[in-house]
């Protein structure tokens, strides 16, 4: 492989701005994730913001994160909203039948989660049960938090301590309905989200963003089938749905920390081809809804390796090396190049649960190499897209990943993955461009070139480490963790940035 590899940045070319909810989270009731993840209660040594704990909110808040999807997953579908409030030594004890039949005491609940989202500075977004609830426990939901009113459920709320409503905008009614949320067909669950969004309300001027099931990977036949019985079946119902929820795992290749350099280069096409699925089932979904008012979400992405040893398997921790900073970073650089197609997505999970931004154990908290990947991208958030043009090498044409999204796809487009993938964007006259390297061996010599505009000088920050299965434990929390910023000055409209072998690469600078 040649040692420069070339982006061709066109600031005068917008593709969309770029939304900020793209960079959101999810955190399920599953695994370490709440329990001790976030909530250790107010009588914990652990120190604590009534019962929340301080050090993950002081490593969460400053990345800003737009949104939290929250309770599931498949725990939403048998999770009921009354047991997660009043008094928590009246909350009964359940049982989560999904993730290994542990048990679940509701102490936290909607008024917790309400306050660690507002603790970290994020909107909040609720999963509704519909897999084994009803449209009045949904309903009632909404109003519980929305109502601004004098009904009982708003009174039910101020008894329970919050007099102002919540203000939750985002609403999924339902998810994985073709699994675990209750192994339905598309044209089912049309009518069952149809009738569920009926009594979704909007209260006090909030209003309901009723986000439906969609697929998961490439499985375009839900998409189409399901958008069709919206529109086509007796009544047209487009105007319920303002989005509809993909889902993309590109899985794993070797373990979470014990891959060869072939695994890297596997686990990365997978993670590559995640633009197959933005591509093609936007496109479906355009053939019905070409003024694309119901916007495309792919509500849980990222990797899944096997569990650590010495976890429970229904637990879902994994560690997460520069291999999954990668598998981020090219996920974000697709989004941004198809910002005109996908409003938000949620990467899975937040602490402790699959490709996690943070671990805990104890009293301890560290922060992943994921981690540093979404404070790297977040001057993103909000920004124009603009077109990025990789002129580099193909270093693997996808294989499996790329067949698994070309399978029924309209477009028939390969996916493969360059020695060089990025994305670029443009806020105030600043120029951002992002980049991986995917090579898990090669250094190369990035040059980033402009068509009409210029960057004398640039910040750039790196991510890398000095071996491919690095990552960050609790004795080594900051083995993977971002450069100091450097000034590279540009020439001739064209600015040449060094990249180590398996990194990524950000750089800053003012447009002339």
């Amino acid at each position: 492989m040649d040692t420069i590899q070339r982006l061709t940045i066109l600031p005068n070319e917008p593709i969309a701005t770029v939304s900020p909810y793209l960079y959101g989270q999810f955190a399920e009731h599953l695994g370490e994730l709440v329990y001790p993840g976030i909530w250790v209660g107010p009588d914990s040594v652990i120190p604590n913001t009534n019962g929340i704990r301080n050090d993950v909110v002081a490593a969460l808040k400053p990345l800003h994160l737009p949104v939290l999807r929250w309770p599931g997953g498949c725990f939403a579908d048998g999770y009921h909203w009354r047991d997660g409030i009043g008094p928590r030594a009246q909350r009964p004890m359940r049982i989560n039948y999904w993730w290994g039949m542990a048990p679940e005491p509701n102490h936290f609940g909607t008024h917790e989660f309400i306050a660690f989202c507002r603790a970290i500075g994020t909107e909040p977004y609720f999963t509704g049960n519909v897999g084994s609830g009803s449209p009045k426990e949904l309903g009632d939901w909404v109003e519980y938090c929305n109502s601004a009113g004098n009904s009982n459920l708003a009174e039910e709320r101020r008894a329970n301590g919050a007099d102002q409503p919540f203000g939750v905008k985002f609403w999924a009614v339902g998810n994985e309905s073709w699994g675990c949320g209750g192994w339905m067909d598309p044209e089912y669950y049309a009518s069952l989200f149809s009738q569920f969004r009926t009594f979704m309300f909007d209260h006090s001027n909030i209003k309901v963003h009723a986000i439906a099931c969609g697929a998961p990977d490439c499985h375009w036949d839900w998409t189409r089938r399901f958008m069709d019985a919206l529109k086509n079946r007796f009544w047209n119902r487009q105007h319920m749905a303002q989005s509809l929820a993909a889902h993309y795992y590109c899985g794993t290749a070797g373990t979470a920390t014990e891959y060869t350099e072939a695994q890297w280069l596997e686990l990365l096409s997978k993670a590559a081809a995640i633009e197959g699925i933005v591509t093609g089932h936007r496109q479906i979904m355009d053939q019905f809804d070409p003024e694309r008012k119901i916007s495309l979400i792919i509500d849980e992405w990222g990797t899944w390796h096997p569990v650590e040893a010495g976890k429970p398997n229904s637990g879902l921790y994994q560690q997460n090396t520069i291999r999954d900073a990668c598998v981020a970073a090219l996920s974000f650089d697709v989004f941004n190049n198809h910002a005109d197609k996908i409003f938000m997505a949620n990467m899975a999970q937040l602490i402790n649960v699959l490709q996690s931004l943070l671990l805990v154990q104890e009293d301890r908290c560290i922060k992943t190499p994921t981690y540093h990947v979404w404070d790297l991208y977040q001057p993103h958030k909000g920004a124009t897209a603009v077109r990025c043009v990789a002129e580099t090498e193909m270093i693997s044409d996808g294989g499996e990943a790329k067949e698994f999204c070309r399978r029924m796809y309209l477009d028939k487009s390969g996916f493969g993955l360059r020695a060089v993938q990025g994305s670029a964007s443009v806020k105030d006259s600043r120029l951002c461009v992002t980049a991986c390297n995917t090579h898990p061996t090669q250094p190369v010599e990035l040059e980033i070139r402009l068509v009409g505009a210029a960057l004398p000088q640039a910040e750039v920050v790196r991510l890398a480490a000095d071996d491919i299965h690095a990552h960050n434990t609790f004795d080594q929390p900051e083995r993977v963790t971002l450069s100091a910023p450097e000034l590279v000055e540009g020439r001739d409209r064209t600015l040449r940035v060094l990249m180590p072998a398996a990194s990524i690469v950000r750089a800053q600078g003012a447009l002339m």
